[in-house]
């Protein structure tokens, strides 16, 4: 299978991940909740209070292998070498997994609600963060690329930012996060392809090469 190919596979599954399977599945899990409302209630305490702990950790993990698999492919294509930010990335991947491992029960488990709250804050502050350096590095070579990444991740900040001022950390809010996030991951792979300065495919084909190279022993 060429490179090329292979590129395309991985781009339809991510687009089917993050445009439809991850924010559906979000909103689906949101009506375990009282009555199916999406404000009074957050995931955390669905998953906790309603008997969904199951459906929490899967969208957790769905969640946080997307956001890793689709941020490590964007690195690998733009070439950009960070050990920081990929020990960065791992670390706040993990933390977020931890999170939803975490049950969300203040009255029968205080600490453990306390170190949940706590692993999502530090979560969601890393994945921002790191996500802002990585933009930041298209600035080096396609100015383009930046300004249309950097507009697309205030948009989505932007929404967020509203839901939350307007109906606070609820599912809404997880609900929007998702669908509004995961896209636009997907969006900035988009704006790589149609980069003449990046040349993603070159890239690709140069790691074909070295894979066949170090594939063949004799």
């Amino acid at each position: 299978m060429d490179c090329q190919k292979k590129h395309r596979i991985k781009k339809l599954l991510f687009g089917i991940f993050g445009i439809v399977i991850i924010p559906v599945y979000g909103y689906l899990f949101a009506l375990n909740g009282p009555d199916g409302n999406l404000i009074i209630v957050t995931f955390s305490q669905i998953g906790s209070r309603y008997g969904a702990v199951e459906s929490l950790i899967l969208w957790g993990i769905l969640s946080t292998v997307y956001y890793f698999s689709l941020l490590d492919y964007l690195l690998f294509l733009t070439g950009y070498k960070n050990i920081l930010l990929h020990i960065n990335l791992g670390l706040s991947c993990l933390s977020m997994v931890v999170t939803v491992f975490l049950p969300f029960a203040p009255t029968m488990f205080p600490l453990v609600s306390r170190t949940h709250n706590f692993l999502a804050r530090v979560s969601a502050f890393s994945f921002l963060a790191t996500t802002l350096i990585f933009i930041s590095y298209y600035l080096k070579k396609d100015k383009v690329v930046f300004f249309k990444a950097l507009m697309s991740f205030l948009f989505v900040l932007a929404a967020n930012i509203y839901v939350i001022i307007n109906y606070g950390i609820s599912s809404l809010f997880q609900i929007v996060l998702s669908a509004t996030f995961c896209p636009f991951l997907f969006i900035n792979l988009l704006f790589l392809e149609k980069s003449p300065l990046f040349d993603i495919y070159s890239v690709l084909a140069e790691a074909e090469t070295k894979n066949k190279e170090n594939s063949d022993i004799f």
